[in-house]
Formats: structure tokens, sequence, C-alpha cells
């Protein structure tokens, strides 16, 4: 069996579909709650969720908000940081063949379950957003957001000099058309073979406005090291995904393996590698979210029992004072006096 890990997507990226909600006066617990998410999941700016949960809290939210272009709409709540280094380097590059490079080369540090691609025929240019060989495309409400964003980062680095010839997407023609008009400006074609924006080739050698080569190279730096730590811990990230996501149904090993696309033996074995196990990565876990949900102060230690997969809230007691010390009780009451 080939093993191939199950792509993710950075939190602080699907933590804007939240900031979109929140700006609509749409309260985010539910749609969370609906997708399977709970606050805390996406609370770490440097933590990364499965792509296939992410693409579910899309679909929830698109839902809710009775609008199939949201994406479109998230891609406003992106701020320079959200992206870490990397949206940083973009925006100091010194041309915009350079930014767009470094979206090339970077951009699965967002996300590793598609890859972009930048072609130059002629006086044309196209980049195009494709699926990681053997993946799913994208939601389409994914790569709404994902070209809205582009073009904006494109926009801002030329001070709005920056336009389109053509935009091609692989969703069906909206029936509503004003939200893509507004956005892109530009020929619109649905049912396309590939999500791509088309422009003119020249605007590759245009400098960047807020252009600072030497800070963009620093931040290259720092993008290559978050990359290395995402390579280094992507076994025990993705176990800790599958693991939040399916805490309430007693996952098991093998369960976790086969959503991973590999046997329960590579599993074991590959975070054997990295000094860990199936059973110390469950209850590194499950001690996170017991702190974290106490700490919301929701919820009842019966019910964050069953949350957390035990048989019952003695077991779960057990446990929670051989991580802290103290009773999940005595916790929560030292937590909210803190606060």
């Amino acid at each position: 069996m080939v093993e191939r890990i199950a792509p993710s997507v950075l939190s602080s990226w699907t933590r804007t579909i939240i900031d979109a909600l929140l700006a609509r006066g749409i309260d985010p617990a539910a749609v969370l709650s609906e997708a399977g998410f709970s606050q805390g999941d996406l609370r770490d700016p440097n933590g990364r969720v499965p792509a296939e949960a992410t693409a579910r809290l899309w679909r929830v939210a698109v839902a809710h908000t009775g609008n199939p272009a949201f994406g479109l709409e998230v891609a406003r709540y992106v701020g320079q940081t959200t992206f870490h280094a990397l949206g940083v380097a973009v925006l100091a590059s010194a041309t915009v063949r350079d930014g767009m490079n470094r979206l090339v080369r970077y951009n699965r540090l967002v996300s590793d379950a598609s890859e972009l691609h930048l072609e130059v025929h002629g006086e044309v240019a196209r980049l195009s957003l494709r699926p990681r060989h053997g993946f799913e495309s994208p939601a389409y409400e994914v790569t709404d957001a994902v070209t809205a964003l582009i073009v904006r980062m494109c926009r801002l680095m030329t001070n709005r000099k920056f336009t389109l010839r053509e935009v091609h997407c692989r969703r069906p023609e909206p029936f509503e058309l004003a939200p893509y008009q507004r956005t892109y400006h530009a020929p619109l074609y649905f049912d396309a073979e590939e999500d791509a924006l088309l422009f003119d080739a020249r605007f590759l050698n245009e400098e960047v406005v807020m252009a600072n080569p030497e800070l963009a190279r620093h931040n290259d730096e720092a993008v290559r090291a978050y990359l290395a730590r995402m390579d280094n811990g992507s076994v025990i990230d993705q176990v800790r995904s599958q693991l939040v996501n399916r805490l309430a149904d007693h996952p098991t090993p093998q369960l976790v393996a086969r959503a991973l696309g590999m046997s329960q033996r590579s599993l074991q074995r590959r975070l054997q590698e990295h000094g860990t196990s199936y059973e110390a990565v469950l209850g590194e876990v499950r001690k996170e979210l017991a702190c974290a949900y106490l700490r919301e102060g929701r919820y009842q230690v019966g019910e964050l029992a069953f949350m957390l997969g035990f048989e019952d809230a003695s077991a779960f007691a057990r446990a929670f004072r051989r991580w802290m010390g103290v009773s999940p009780t005595m916790f929560r009451a030292e937590s909210m006096a803190a606060q």
C-alpha cells in the first residue's frame, strides 16, 4: 500500500471563515458545531486542520449564509499575517513575478491539498489552481476564496494597476453573477477544466509598490522553517487532526490509519520514528482539549467525558487528575476565577 498523508489546511486561513460569519452577524459556534469543529480547533495560529474537515466547514457556512459566493466574501477578511511569513514575503517581493513565484513555491504552507502553477505563453500569463496529484479538487468555495485573494494581492502590489484578461472557474455558472463581476472585472468562463486567472504577462515585471527584497528573503527563511517543521511532524499533526474530529466515536489506530491512507503497522512505525505512539498522541489531544473546554466553562464533566471518548465521567476524572494533578471541577473553578 502506498502511504499517503491526508492533506491539511493552515488553521488561520480557516479562521477567516469565522471572521466573515461574524461580520454578517452569524453566530459561528453553531456553524462550527454542525461542521464537527469546536471553538478551540482554530485557536492555534500555527496549527493545521484536515482539508476534508475544512471543506465541510465551508459547505455548512455557505448553507447558513445562503450565499453561494461566500468564498469571494471570505477573501476580504485575510490579513497580511493570515499566512504568517508568506503573506509578508509576497507583498515585499521586488516584482509581481517574484511574488507569484513565492505563492507557487510555498503554497503548501496554506494548504497541501492543491498546487498553484504559473505559465507564460507569449503575451498571456496563466495562474492555475490544481488539486495535488491523487487528491480531489478543492471545493468551489475554496477556489473562489483563493483566486479572489490572489487578485486582491496583485492589485495591492501594483497600486491597482493589475487587471485580468479572463477568469476560468470549474464551478457551474451561478445564478447570481454580480459578485463575480465585481470581484474580477473580467470575462468569466464557468464549467472550465480548471480554475485559472489569465492576465497580461507584462504585469509579471511590474515593480511592487511595497518592495523590500531583504524583508522578503528574511520571511522566506521563516516560511522554509515552518515547512520543515510541518514535514517533520506531519504524521503526528495528521493523527492529531483525525483524533480531534473523531474522539466521540472512540477512534482506533486502524480507523485513523485508514483515514490517512496507510496500514496500522505503517502508522505505528512512522509515529515511532518521531519518538511517540498512537496512545501518547491520543492522550495529549485529550488533555489539551479537556483543558480548553474546561476553561470555556460551557460543558458539564459528563458531556466532556463523552466528547473526549471516555467510557464515563469517572474514567475522564481519573485521567484528568493524572494529567493535571487536580479534578476537572477544580481546574474549571480555578480557571474561571483567574479569568
